[in-house]
């Protein structure tokens, strides 16, 4: 930066080094909604795993049920045999014999269901293992993610906190007023405050057309040169 009036390079170090805290504070402002995010990817492997889990759980249950059924029946038919046995009426023999028949449909298409619902059962289990197995392995992977998301901010902190020192050091020795200048149109335009004449004409930051006083002074090295378009501080370019 030789040929840069002194003030002037030490404010162009100083906004180099506060850019530099403005990204590190956006990566760490980002860092709740990274560690959210791998949050919910955990809720969301558990949840796949537990909706698995819980379709081989229902199968079973629904085959007991099944099962209880069928037996209620078989035990139905058992007492319509037991009375047809001991009845000495042909119609009520016949009648008693249709409920026996009908009972023993009944369990049949009970058992078939039931032999589809284990078929279903079998499946699902397999594939509840599968995927509790295929969770484990994710969530150990996001565990890892998690200590490095911690440790990126550790190390953000720990870059960030070196960073202000530098810069409340640099701020020291620059002249109150100029310093004052910088920070008025730093919190202003959020961005930059020392830009360059580009092509010897216009302004680096707001890119307008600049005043002939403006390009001179900025020329001669004058540290309190500045755009009239956005009021930014000028400086020459060193060839």
């Amino acid at each position: 930066m030789s040929g840069l009036a002194p003030e002037l390079e030490k404010l162009l170090v100083l906004q180099e080094r506060e850019q530099r805290q403005m990204r590190l504070n956006k990566e760490l402002a980002a860092w709740p909604n990274e560690m959210k995010a791998l949050e919910q990817r955990r809720s969301d492997v558990r949840a796949g795993a537990e909706k698995k889990r819980l379709e081989a759980q229902n199968a079973e249950v629904e085959r007991k049920k099944l099962e209880l059924e069928a037996e209620a029946h078989r035990a139905k038919a058992a007492r319509y045999k037991v009375q047809q046995f001991e009845t000495r009426k042909n119609e009520e023999f016949t009648a008693l014999g249709t409920e026996i028949q009908r009972e023993e449909k009944e369990v049949q298409e009970i058992e078939d269901r039931e032999l589809e619902l284990m078929a279903l059962g079998e499946k699902a289990k397999k594939e509840a293992a599968v995927e509790a197995e295929g969770a484990k392995v994710k969530e150990g992977e996001l565990t890892v993610k998690e200590e490095e998301l911690k440790k990126k901010k550790t190390e953000l902190e720990t870059r960030l906190a070196d960073l202000m020192k530098e810069i409340e050091t640099l701020a020291s020795g620059v002249e109150e007023g100029l310093l004052n200048k910088y920070r008025r149109i730093m919190a202003n335009k959020k961005d930059v405050a020392v830009v360059s004449v580009e092509h010897g004409t216009n302004c680096g930051g707001c890119h307008m057309k600049l005043t002939q006083g403006s390009a001179i002074a900025a020329k001669s090295g004058k540290a309190g040169a500045t755009c009239e378009n956005c009021g930014r501080l000028l400086f020459w370019p060193v060839s």
